[in-house]
């Protein structure tokens, strides 16, 4: 499911008026993209999430953190030609802007899937891993193994996101095991602490999300006791999204990620953000 077509040309008209705003007696968005920055090189505007702690946010006072945020700051180090412009803001924006081409790299815990991969680029190496989880109640984690477990408990699953990868996985699942699910919940809007607190008070039976949302952080904070079943339900790289158009940009971004996950730098700032290095998750 995707935005409005009427929601996607208001948040596109603002994002229009911003860059007219910005630009303006600078001559046209396209000389002000190829401009140059102080040392030279070419400015990259570059999108993540305001509000998906640890992954990625900005604080009251307009301060950006996260685990990508602070990857993008390492990959800034190494690239040769072009300097990412990192700015935060609602998924939604990030959505339509990456789609209009506004912005000309994202990233938000990206999985790879056909669409995206037609849309834009995918360097080959990832930014990150997430595994798709179950959580369910404290107390309640050994009745189940699996997500086959969860759906023949007839469990209430806490609503997906409409434009998530983890609805995208469950479809998927769904239809592979041949529906047992009738429907998907899928809910807009609906925020971590809207999700967690739905599951606390036995509203809804498990929440599936990935792990790299910092989940049992913040259940901790709500003072809510969750824990997770064991088998994940997919383990999954997360990738920066490119511009089509840009295959020398995405070329420098594949190079530096491949840097800094072989010197050892994308295990830190995974243990700093994760305290655990997320790249173990994965077999390659």
């Amino acid at each position: 499911m995707k935005l409005s077509v009427w929601k996607k040309a208001a948040i596109l008209g603002a994002a229009v008026v911003l860059t007219a705003g910005v630009f303006a007696g600078c001559g046209n968005s396209q000389q002000a993209e190829s401009a140059k920055s102080a040392n030279g090189k070419t400015p990259v505007k570059t999108l993540i999430s305001s509000n998906e702690p640890p992954l990625n946010w900005k604080d009251e006072d307009g301060k950006l953190h996260g685990y990508e945020y602070e990857i993008l700051l390492e990959v800034n180090k190494k690239l040769k030609d072009y300097t990412l412009d990192i700015d935060a803001v609602p998924d939604e924006t990030v959505d339509v802007m990456m789609e209009s081409g506004e912005a000309k790299v994202a990233a938000g815990g990206y999985y790879s899937n056909k669409q995206r991969q037609e849309q834009f680029l995918l360097p080959e190496n990832p930014i990150g891993a997430s595994s798709l989880m179950i959580y369910v109640r404290k107390g309640e984690a050994s009745k189940y193994s699996n997500l086959e477990d969860v759906v023949n408990a007839h469990l209430k699953l806490v609503p997906f996101s409409p434009n998530g990868g983890a609805f995208r996985i469950m479809t998927e699942w769904n239809n592979a095991h041949g529906n047992p699910l009738p429907e998907i919940p899928v809910q807009a809007d609906f925020s971590q602490t809207e999700r967690l607190k739905g599951l606390a008070s036995g509203q809804f039976d498990a929440l599936i999300t990935p792990n790299n949302l910092g989940v049992l952080d913040h259940a901790t904070k709500l003072g809510i006791e969750i824990e997770t079943v064991k088998e994940p339900v997919k383990v999954n790289k997360t990738y920066v999204l490119v511009n089509k158009n840009e295959e020398k940009l995405a070329q420098e971004i594949n190079e530096a990620l491949g840097e800094l996950r072989q010197d050892g730098t994308l295990a830190k700032i995974s243990e700093k953000y994760y305290k655990d290095d997320l790249f173990k998750l994965l077999k390659d």
